[in-house]
């Protein structure tokens, strides 16, 4: 069900145990071959789909296209919130359908800028709306034991318009893609506390400006990229986003085990 097309007296008789799926995404530079729209292309189709896995039950919002992107600010084009800006738009965002009487909703997010942010937005949510649980997934991280096993590309390629990047959106709309122009792009840090893809995380961190790390705005190799592939990794992250949203539904969230038994 997606929100946008809804009346608001339709809304208002949904079952407010019904998972709600917020997508946030970005609206940055994806290096010389794929579109500004990338993150957000991916994070709305993704919430697409696994509404249509589920039978259309979810509760589906637009896609946050404003995102976090100010280490990718000296690639021009690139639109991007402040860090304050972006937690309160997100914390409000979902507040809003929080405040609605929504009990179960999922942050999903295709941009890696803005995993620090949401994890406060959730925190601050929390704290207004403590009726509601919300959590926060961005995709590659859940999918990522099933990603890693359909990958072609070695360790450093995949990060930013890279080989999973570009066969999504190749798989979603291929006019937006210039093939033609894809290219090895990038560079990881040697130190193995650093992470060496975004499927390979490390267990330290630091804030860089994208222009540190590549020459033309891509990190990654998206030259096996193609459309069949894009398909076969939409499958594997919806399934595991399918999973997550039964396992949400049966209330698993909040089931414990005491430490020692």
């Amino acid at each position: 069900m997606q929100l946008a097309q809804m009346a608001w007296m339709e809304i208002q008789a949904l079952d407010r145990s019904t998972v709600v799926i917020a997508p946030f995404g970005a609206m940055e530079q994806h290096g010389p071959h794929l579109a500004m729209q990338t993150d957000s292309l991916i994070a709305g189709e993704l919430a697409r789909r696994v509404d249509d896995a589920c039978g259309g039950r979810l509760l589906v919002l637009p896609a946050q296209w404003l995102g976090l992107s100010l280490h990718h600010m000296e690639f021009c084009g690139t639109l991007s919130a402040s860090v304050d800006t972006y937690i309160n738009m997100a914390s409000e965002i979902l507040g809003s359908i929080a405040q609605a009487g929504f009990r179960k909703i999922i942050a999903l997010n295709a941009h890696g800028g803005n995993v620090s942010a949401l994890d406060v937005a959730l925190t601050k949510s929390r704290t207004r709306h403590p009726e509601s649980r919300i959590l926060h997934v961005t995709y590659w991280n859940l999918a990522r034991q099933r990603l890693a096993e359909l990958r072609e590309s070695a360790a450093g390629g995949m990060g930013h318009a890279c080989e999973l990047e570009t066969s999504l959106v190749l798989a979603v709309d291929p006019a937006l893609v210039r093939m033609d122009k894809a290219k090895p792009d990038g560079r990881w840090a040697v130190p193995a506390y650093f992470a060496q893809d975004m499927l390979i995380g490390g267990a330290v961190s630091t804030a860089r400006w994208f222009n540190e790390v590549s020459e033309e705005g891509a990190v990654g190799d998206p030259r096996t990229a193609s459309a069949a592939k894009g398909e076969i990794f939409f499958a594997a992250i919806v399934q595991s986003l399918a999973d997550l949203v039964v396992s949400f539904e049966r209330g698993d969230v909040d089931t414990f085990r005491k430490v020692g038994c």
